[in-house]
């Protein structure tokens, strides 16, 4: 089974197009049977950072928040990012559909240890590990009530 993910309307990577013009609109997965999010993007040339690859921050990025969601999915909390680790392994190009992945290994406490990766046609382009701390419930709230849900979205703090 397959969910989506609610969007903060002005995020620069899941956010509304109409609210923010630059973001890059991805709709998040949830891959029920895997445990697994899952985002597709088509990077464009105005996501270059030279030579027609993309901009390697906007790569960490979409792992970033791919990993974000696979942590609430492990704490049943919206978290916030404590540290970050992306490792390039070949150029992710302008014009190919990425395929971004990310998963749990471990939680303690209010803590989740992430992972995730970058795809192209089946190549790797870069892998990532982070660690992330669930929000305190009162943060959670706030930020549930900012998001927009469609009717079959996923509400990680019902879970």
């Amino acid at each position: 089974m397959v969910r989506t993910f609610p969007r903060y309307p002005c995020c620069p990577v899941c956010g509304d197009p109409a609210v923010n013009p630059a973001s890059m609109a991805v709709t998040w997965t949830w891959n029920e049977d895997a445990s697994r999010v899952v985002g597709r993007f088509t990077p464009g040339p105005r996501h270059a950072g030279y030579a027609e690859r993309m901009h390697g921050g906007l790569l960490s990025t979409l792992l970033d928040e791919c990993m974000a969601w696979a942590a609430a999915m492990a704490a049943g909390s919206y978290c916030a990012t404590g540290e970050l680790q992306v490792r390039f392994k070949t150029p992710a190009r302008t014009g190919e559909e990425l395929v971004v992945e990310g998963w749990s290994e471990t939680a303690w406490g209010p803590y989740v240890r992430t992972r995730g990766e970058a795809t192209a046609a089946g190549v790797t382009l870069a892998t990532a590990c982070a660690t992330f701390a669930a929000m305190p419930r009162a943060e959670a709230l706030a930020l549930r009530a900012a998001l927009t849900f469609s009717e079959s979205d996923i509400d990680v703090l019902a879970r």
